[in-house]
């Protein structure tokens, strides 16, 4: 389903910001590990909120006919922080089938909706010091990547990764799984992965690794603003293997905004025109928010002439 809606679409829509939009509500109260993960559970205004945004999001691709990617509420759910908060063994399975309920409840016109199950970096994902070898991460993500991949989820996202060591791991575990699987790197200024290797460099590295084996789908940016790339990147086909980008609202280096306790966002207008500006000059087809982004910035993307 995925692949085949990447070859077939010219636009793909993906959600913008959940848990940071989450966060700034009055009387909504994220896990100081898990984040929205264990919103999933119960009921009562924090949830009723979580469910708003996405049945905004699928609104928004339904009203524009185009197709959407979610992804489940399962960054960062490794089986150490899950013990460690007390949660139930099951959040992962448990938070995909809550996202697939949202998939279940849209009209029947609704444009093809593709879920993910997403995977997020062992340790700070601005902080590519801390990130593990390839080695370290395949014994450290092995069983959710695995736990994920017996899911109905369309496709397996590896988001927010800092360097390109813990991305391979990643990418190796994915592959092995047999579900269609993207990395999506954190990007900095330079539009460069934080652990200052190059993106087109990036991206080869990790297609090298895959001789016979199934290599990414293809690769996102993330938490960046597309002006980054476009500087970074100005001749069109460099960046062939990116097909995504879920872009911070704020033009501002990103690591100077972590930890804000306030939106920090640009014009949607000149937002969103940066992204027609990456669509067109480097083909990116999968367009979302980061941080930053809510409804108006999807709306913006589904008007894009």
């Amino acid at each position: 389903m995925f692949e085949q809606i990447l070859t077939s679409s010219s636009r793909i829509l993906a959600e913008c910001a959940v848990a940071e939009r989450l966060r700034r509500l009055p009387g909504v109260e994220l896990h100081p590990t898990l984040f929205n993960a264990p919103l999933i559970y119960g009921c009562g205004p924090a949830q009723d909120a979580m469910v708003s945004i996405y049945r905004d999001y699928l609104k928004i691709a339904r009203d524009s006919g185009l197709p959407i990617l979610l992804t489940a509420p399962t960054w960062r759910l490794d089986a150490s922080r899950v013990a460690a908060a007390g949660m139930p063994a099951s959040i992962v399975t448990d938070a995909v089938s809550f996202l697939m309920a949202r998939r279940h409840e849209t009209p029947a016109d609704q444009p093809p909706v593709v879920i993910g199950g997403l995977v997020g970096p062992r340790s700070d994902c601005y902080r590519p010091d801390l990130a593990p070898s390839a080695e370290a991460a395949m014994v450290f993500h092995k069983a959710q990547i695995d736990e994920l991949a017996s899911t109905e989820v369309d496709f397996l996202l590896a988001q927010t990764m800092p360097s390109v060591a813990e991305a391979s791991g990643v990418a190796a575990l994915m592959s092995a799984t047999g579900k269609p699987f993207v990395i999506s790197f954190c990007t900095g200024t330079d539009g460069k992965v934080l652990d200052a290797t190059s993106l087109p460099q990036a991206m080869a590295r990790i297609d090298a690794m895959f001789a016979c084996e199934q290599r990414p789908v293809g690769y996102f940016v993330n938490c960046t603003h597309p002006q980054f790339i476009l500087s970074a990147y100005p001749t069109s086909g460099d960046l062939s293997r990116l097909i995504g980008i879920q872009a911070n609202g704020s033009s501002r280096d990103v690591t100077l905004l972590d930890g804000s306790h306030v939106s920090v966002v640009d014009p949607v207008e000149s937002w969103v025109a940066s992204m027609k500006d990456l669509h067109i000059k480097h083909q990116v087809k999968v367009l979302g928010g980061c941080c930053g982004t809510g409804a108006a910035h999807l709306e913006a993307l589904a008007r894009m002439p």
